[in-house]
């Protein structure tokens, strides 16, 4: 379906008023483009996530149309950048002369231009072109109709070359992520594997799904999946993770019966690193909706095993989750930077705070709320949750640090901190112990990372154990 070449101006958040906000009640039902269009602007203008708004719209279409919709979304939110930059190019004036309310249609039309071999050019540019006359006027209409056609002339990303002498911008805008992102990249890892950390997170990442070692494992679960008409295969990294290959597998009874839960591979790993052991006293302290205590058990469900976290919806959507699973797990509304039990525990694991830099390819819209003065900002919580979850780690026992993140403040540096302060942890040496296929990713003493690629995000863990003495 997609043309998927290696792959914008500034991303411009469109900000929707009230008189001017689309009638998600009438318009998305006529049209998967204008559905797109409005996630993609309500996205853009909110904090929120993008499934949030796509689910409003979601149910309105059938299979196909749902595919088509979640492609033009995810695929323009993944490409805006680059996107705003053909279309600069193309209308010869800046984004910000651009009248606002034609942004969003003018990024659908133009990724399905440059991106999608099965849209027909014209309907592509005359429903952009019905939009705009919608939205604005005439006039608008007629603009719309003369930048994409010009497009649809040329409807490769090769035709709009970027021109910039600056590598990190114009890498930023070649491969459509922020200016800053890119120049740290580059600084951190150097050309090559930046490059590639850029495309991987332009490409679509399949859905994953964790099995249940009670429940028959994933080749028990790929059966049942495979004879009812989806493709799957086992996921390279984690022993109990299935790879989707097509097919919906939240549509069949192996999903309603609790057989399996969607999570990433590396998530999956992350949790696992340290095979858990029957027995094993374990809290996940800040758990919700529950994937890493879930691969815990997954992987051996005669651990002790304890789940909390601070905000009540989230653990709602955690209990909630226990249930289609039919899992007897003990759950707890607890604040893992001031738990307020004694009990300790033989491993604590811990989700930090982060700006997610290692979901780009599943979380597109997070590229365009970061910020250089964010990344960090929420170093201080995570060093607060690392103090509390040490506090209930029993002597010998580890404590599991970990992000969705690649950033170093985010990640080194809150450990190294704690670790300042606290004598009694040190790193575990985890090529030691990690299964050979994983010690390539172990980057220092308790150190793990995987940067996104292949079928999977990129995550950090660090592994600390506490030395066998009270205090």
């Amino acid at each position: 379906m997609a043309r998927r070449r290696a792959p914008a101006p500034r991303p411009v958040r469109s900000q929707v008023g009230p008189s001017r906000r689309m009638d998600v009640r009438r318009t998305p039902q006529d049209s998967v483009r204008v559905a797109a269009a409005w996630v993609v602007e309500r996205t853009l203008a909110s904090l929120a996530p993008v499934d949030s708004f796509l689910a409003t719209v979601t149910a309105r279409f059938d299979e196909r149309d749902q595919g088509l919709l979640q492609e033009l979304v995810y695929g323009t939110l993944r490409w805006l950048r680059r996107l705003d930059h053909v279309l600069e190019t193309a209308s010869s004036r800046r984004l910000d002369q651009i009248e606002e309310v034609l942004h969003a249609p003018l990024r659908i039309a133009a990724y399905q231009l440059l991106f999608l071999d099965r849209v027909p050019a014209h309907a592509a540019v005359n429903e952009a072109v019905e939009e705009a006359h919608r939205r604005a006027h005439r006039g608008a209409a007629s603009f719309v109709n003369a930048v994409l056609r010009r497009i649809a002339r040329s409807p490769e990303l090769d035709a709009w070359p970027v021109e910039e002498r600056e590598k990190h911008r114009r890498l930023a805008i070649e491969y459509s992520h922020p200016d800053f992102l890119v120049g740290r990249w580059l600084e951190r890892w150097g050309g090559e594997r930046t490059v590639s950390l850029l495309r991987a997170n332009n490409r679509s990442k399949p859905m994953q799904l964790l099995a249940f070692r009670h429940r028959g494992g994933r080749e028990l679960l790929a059966e049942e999946l495979i004879d009812g008409g989806l493709g799957v295969e086992p996921s390279v990294l984690s022993p109990l993770g299935l790879t989707v290959r097509h097919g919906n597998p939240l549509k069949t009874e192996a999903f309603a019966q609790g057989k399996f839960y969607v999570q990433d591979e590396v998530s999956q790993v992350a949790a696992l690193l340290l095979r858990p052991k029957p027995g094993e006293r374990i809290l996940d302290a800040a758990a919700a909706p529950g994937g890493k205590g879930f691969a815990l058990y997954a992987c051996e469900p005669e651990i002790r095993l304890t789940l909390a976290d601070v905000s009540i919806p989230r653990l709602d959507t955690l209990r909630a989750n226990l249930r289609r699973l039919d899992l007897r797990i003990p759950t707890l509304l607890a604040d893992a930077g001031a738990l307020p039990f004694a009990p300790v525990f033989d491993r604590v694991v811990l989700d930090l705070p982060c700006t997610g830099t290692g979901t780009l390819r599943k979380n597109p819209e997070i590229k365009w709320r970061l910020s250089s003065s964010e990344v960090g900002r929420l170093a201080s919580s995570a060093a607060r949750l690392l103090t509390g979850g040490a506090a209930r780690v029993a002597p010998g026992g580890v404590l599991m640090a970990i992000t969705c993140s690649l950033e170093a403040e985010e990640n080194e540096t809150v450990v190294e901190a704690f670790l300042a302060q606290r004598r009694d942890f040190a790193p575990v040496a985890l090529e030691e112990v990690v299964p050979t296929a994983l010690a390539t990713r172990v980057e220092a003493p308790g150190r793990w990372r995987v940067f996104p690629g292949d079928d999977h995000d990129g995550f950090t863990v660090h592994v600390l154990r506490r030395d066998g003495r009270e205090t």
